[in-house]
């Protein structure tokens, strides 16, 4: 069973731009709507290259916003092959402490991360163009919650790879690799009731896995999976028992669950142990949400997609940054 909250994160993160019915804030001129074009960021250069664009009252409300953000795509960095380095540092993020779009009496108000790969979007909701080709963060403080139940950069790094796909691999977004396998995956059923670790220890611990929701979400989502060469200890502990088949937890919402139900170990340490190892999720390496939450549980899950995906990192491994060349060449005239 599918939660109306996720049923509206596929939605909002799908990216597409409705038709003309009489909604569509572009085709109804009449309405007052909300101007996104007018908001103001600060670019602040970070240390590991990457340029983040922070809206009004980020710092304020997120005053670690700007360290996470170094932690995490220095993270990303390191997890990425290094073909696709320049890439990642030239993708600017854009950060928001709120937003909302459309109607400017009801607005619709948005607080996921999500890819911007063409400007059609943006303009149906009165924002700049020149944020295609980034990722935005709708919400500091819902990304740093959030971020928590990946265990550090895998919420990032998801983002990141929804560039990778459209700029590294052929045909970019229309890949028929990706396109084909997805389909495969989604009809094998492997993929319709899986554990998410943000529902950890409620009565309903399993949903509809979000790779199933198109071949884009799929390519970011089991990509996260892949590069999770880590936790090889729940490796091959099974697909259905939380406990013994998760990474440990580090969002204060899990732990408070498990410090009720009297779960007073949380991967073989105990929970004050792991609020001081793994403060703002800095102590781990990351996972993913939604099982297989690492490279080995997805190996052993699904071998057909594990070795497609071999196949398309590999390719990415060896893809050559033509953008890159140009600066280098520019550089040496």
């Amino acid at each position: 069973m599918i939660s109306s909250s996720h049923l509206q994160e596929r939605h909002w993160r799908s990216e597409e731009v409705p038709s003309c019915d009489g909604v569509n804030p572009v085709c109804s001129p009449e309405l007052e709507l909300i101007d996104n074009t007018q908001r103001r960021y600060n670019p602040v250069n970070l240390k590991c290259g990457v340029t983040v664009q922070l809206g009004e009252n980020v710092l304020r409300d997120s005053p670690d916003i700007i360290d996470i953000m170094n932690h995490d795509l220095t993270s990303c960095l390191s997890v990425l092959p290094a073909s696709v380095g320049w890439l990642v540092k030239r993708t600017h993020i854009w950060v928001n402490r709120t937003y909302a779009y459309g109607n400017i009496h009801a607005p619709t108000v948005v607080s996921h991360s999500t890819a911007h790969h063409f400007p059609g979007w943006l303009l149906w909701v009165q924002d700049k163009a020149e944020k295609e080709a980034s990722i935005e963060i709708y919400n500091s403080v819902e990304y740093l919650n959030l971020r928590l139940h990946y265990n550090g950069c895998g919420l990032m790094l998801h983002e990141l790879c929804h560039i990778i796909h459209q700029t590294t691999l052929p045909g970019g977004l229309s890949n028929m690799l990706v396109i084909e396998m997805h389909k495969i995956a989604k009809e094998s059923g492997k993929y319709s009731r899986v554990l998410r670790r943000d529902w950890a220890l409620n009565e309903v611990d399993t949903d509809v896995a979000y790779c199933t929701l198109n071949h884009k979400e799929f390519f970011a989502e089991i990509s996260v999976s892949y590069l999770s060469d880590f936790y090889h200890d729940v490796d091959g502990t099974g697909t259905v028992d939380m406990a013994k088949c998760s990474p440990p937890f580090v969002s204060p919402v899990v732990l408070g669950r498990m410090q009720q139900k009297h779960h007073i170990r949380n991967n073989g340490k105990s929970l004050v142990e792991w609020r001081d190892l793994t403060k703002f999720g800095r102590g781990l390496p990351h996972c993913n949400k939604f099982f297989p939450f690492t490279k080995g549980q997805l190996r052993r899950y699904d071998p057909r997609v594990y070795k497609c995906f071999s196949k398309l990192w590999q390719y990415i491994e060896s893809w050559e940054d033509m953008d890159r060349r140009c600066k280098c060449k520019i550089g040496c005239i």
